[in-house]
């Protein structure tokens, strides 16, 4: 199979402009008839939003941005033009805030970063009109993420720190809780604070070794035993520990499943920067033809062709061992 076509330029966009299928419906929409908004349409938009989150794990964010952004330009026409009882109307909101907050993530994963921080804002000032503890809890710790991916550290902690403020209005399970706190790692790990990040990421397992429980929000499904790990992993190999680092991101690598295959893809690219830090030249060259698998395959998330680069550039000086210059060419045809 050949390999996908190196990052495009995506085409800027005006978040004020309606997709044209809307537009016509707006306007359409001056006629005195009632838009009556009923269960069944709310939990359509739900299992939407859910599938869509789904999609992401396996696939990445890059094809889901603007089918996510019509889905919720269709859900604010419904708040502004449809007709619903107070329930049906809090539903309604926190379906808004969950496919604003999911289109962050995908700006995001695409590498559309600024565009990411807008949908961040909009779901953390949706979070606050509505008392919504739990979305503005989701909204700042993918924020800590990305402001870790930004070379932000000592932001990333600030995100996560008032993620927990907010996690403990509304008593968050053990799970968000170990979330928010590898969040605070992965921050004070960009930032060379070894002794906080350690505390963080046992305070992490501490609430991951909880288990699994009935209120566990599904935002927090894709933190299983492989994620924390390669979590972990990606906080050894910023503190500058490349070998203990490998052995976790390696452990990490082989835990996960084919419906996190974007997380593996990820965790694959940091494997092959560590392999580099330690001198195995053979296991990053491994680990960064699985990722090219599975790109090829479908995977389509900038932030991995972005992991790419950086490991080509560590490659680059081993350019005359065995492997590594077709190694190269494959990785410059994806990502030049």
């Amino acid at each position: 199979m050949p390999l996908l076509p190196a990052r495009r330029e995506l085409a800027p966009f005006a978040d004020q402009d309606p997709p044209p299928w809307l537009a016509r419906t707006t306007a359409g929409a001056k006629c005195n008839a009632e838009w009556r908004i009923g269960q069944a349409e709310v939990d359509l938009l739900r299992d939407a939003a859910d599938d869509m989150d789904a999609i992401d794990q396996q696939f990445g964010g890059n094809r889901l941005w603007k089918p996510t952004r019509a889905h919720l330009h269709w859900v604010h026409h419904m708040i502004d033009r449809g007709t619903y009882d107070d329930n049906l109307g809090r539903q309604l909101h926190a379906v808004a805030g969950k496919f604003t907050t999911s289109l962050g993530w995908f700006s995001y994963d695409s590498g559309l970063q600024a565009q990411a921080r807008q949908y961040f804002s909009e779901a953390l000032n949706a979070a606050m009109l509505t008392g919504d503890d739990a979305l503005a809890s989701r909204t700042l710790s993918i924020m800590s993420r990305q402001a870790v991916d930004l070379d932000k550290g000592r932001e990333a902690v600030r995100f996560a720190r008032l993620a927990q403020a907010h996690s403990k209005e509304w008593h968050a399970p053990a799970r968000v809780a170990a979330l928010l706190a590898i969040r605070e790692a992965q921050g004070y790990a960009r930032i060379g604070d070894s002794f906080n990040c350690e505390a963080a990421i046992k305070r992490a397992w501490t609430e991951w070794e909880h288990g699994p429980g009935e209120r566990d929000p599904d935002w927090t499904s894709f933190l299983n035993l492989a994620e924390l790990t390669c979590l972990e992993g990606m906080c050894r190999l910023d503190l500058g520990q490349s070998s203990r680092a490998q052995q976790l991101l390696a452990t990490s690598e082989g835990l996960q499943d084919v419906a996190h295959s974007r997380n593996r893809g990820m965790c694959l690219g940091r494997l092959s920067a560590a392999a580099i830090g330690t001198g195995d030249i053979d296991h990053s060259i491994d680990a960064t033809k699985e990722t090219l698998r599975l790109v090829q395959g479908g995977m389509s998330s900038n932030r991995a062709l972005t992991q790419l680069e950086i490991v080509r550039d560590g490659l680059a000086p081993h350019h005359r061992a065995r492997g590594v210059k077709d190694l190269l060419e494959q990785i410059h045809a994806l990502v030049a």
